[in-house]
């Protein structure tokens, strides 16, 4: 309707869009004119929480979007960083182990001439 009122139109059209006008209906008219323009101010209101709701439900849905990657993305690390502790924990266990084994070779090299020429 409003797009309609703002093109140009003819008497006749104006009569039956906004209804009868001219100096007979008066004080009556102006009131219903300003009962109009209330209306189409709430119209406007409205039109405008409509579309900040709509705008709000579009940016919810892409936090929403966001924390489900942030999830993923979460428990992925958490998945990674277990299986690097393990791998973390058997390279120290294989450093100890080689370790002792040099230790081992070390005092065995160092104490079994030791017995040999006491043994003789």
């Amino acid at each position: 309707q409003r797009n309609l009122l703002e093109e140009d139109s003819d008497e006749e059209e104006d009569f039956f869009l906004r209804g009868p006008s001219g100096p007979r209906f008066g004080p009556r008219n102006d009131k219903i004119r300003h009962v109009q323009n209330q209306v189409d101010e709430v119209i406007d209101v409205m039109q405008e929480n409509i579309t900040k709701v709509i705008e709000r439900g579009e940016r919810l849905d892409d936090l929403q979007d966001k924390s489900e990657s942030l999830s993923d993305n979460a428990t992925a690390f958490s998945n990674r960083a277990k299986q690097l502790r393990r791998q973390m924990w058997w390279r120290g266990c294989k450093m100890k182990a080689i370790i002792a084994l040099v230790a081992v070779v070390l005092l065995l090299v160092i104490i079994v001439p030791i017995v040999l020429k006491y043994h003789t």
